[in-house]
């Protein structure tokens, strides 16, 4: 069970801020996508860095995005889900066939997805490097179609076919050297289990951040379980 589930962009660290503020690009709609050829968004990194969270996650901030439901003044990396997408999830591995993809991809395609305020397809390919090479090169001609948006996480950049990474927008999630980010992170986790910010000294959250080694998901541990420990009570 997990009782820290991050809700929005804020609540996941991105390594280069260029590829952050893509991301902010992107769901603002100031830059449209797909775009330029590029129908894609690769979340690549370490394990447990939030990857397929972000990855399943983004379907329906980008519908959000598409609705205009959200404060125009709030900042985009706060902005919640409000709205609900169907995305298409290909959870790879287990003998994926490149005909099975490509035909689920291209029925989907051939009517017009007016349940999506974006009216667009997305597609979720988790873990994306445990299909066939043979599997990912046949993405390559279904990622040039119309009203289609791909996901794809890995944890190996270096699996992936080099088809899928120049038609995505390639973003690193691997430990952040700015301490900072990880403060405010656990910060909020500490609000969000009835406790001030600075229930935890600084120190101590960098601390947790340095040993975990990117993994947010063990570092969101660390910081609840000290948060029990002085009196919090978890997030629901």
């Amino acid at each position: 069970m997990s009782f820290f589930t991050p809700s929005c962009l804020d609540d996941f660290l991105i390594n280069e801020q260029a590829e952050r503020d893509l991301l902010e690009l992107i769901l603002s709609r100031k830059l449209p996508f797909p775009f330029n050829g590029k129908s894609g968004i690769l979340l690549h990194g370490t394990f447990g860095t939030g990857k397929s969270t972000l990855g399943f996650l983004l379907p329906h901030l980008l519908e959000t995005a598409y609705a205009g439901n959200y404060p125009a003044t709030s900042d985009i990396g706060q902005m919640q889900a409000a709205e609900e997408a169907i995305p298409e999830i290909f959870r790879c591995g287990g003998g994926l066939s490149s005909t099975a993809i490509v035909k689920n991809i291209s029925t989907c395609n051939s009517r017009m997805p007016i349940h999506h305020y974006g009216k667009t397809d997305y597609f979720v390919f988790d873990e994306v490097d445990k299909l066939t090479l043979s599997a990912q090169q046949s993405l390559k001609s279904v990622m040039d179609l119309k009203r289609c948006q791909f996901i794809f996480t890995t944890n190996y950049l270096d699996r992936i076919d080099d088809g899928i990474i120049n038609r995505s927008f390639v973003i690193e999630m691997n430990q952040s050297a700015d301490a900072n980010a990880y403060v405010l992170i656990g910060q909020s986790i500490l609000q969000k289990m009835a406790l001030t910010s600075t229930a935890l000294p600084v120190a101590t959250i960098t601390a947790m951040a340095h040993k975990a080694k990117g993994s947010l998901r063990t570092f969101a541990s660390d910081v609840m379980i000290a948060g029990l420990g002085l009196g919090g009570v978890l997030p629901q």
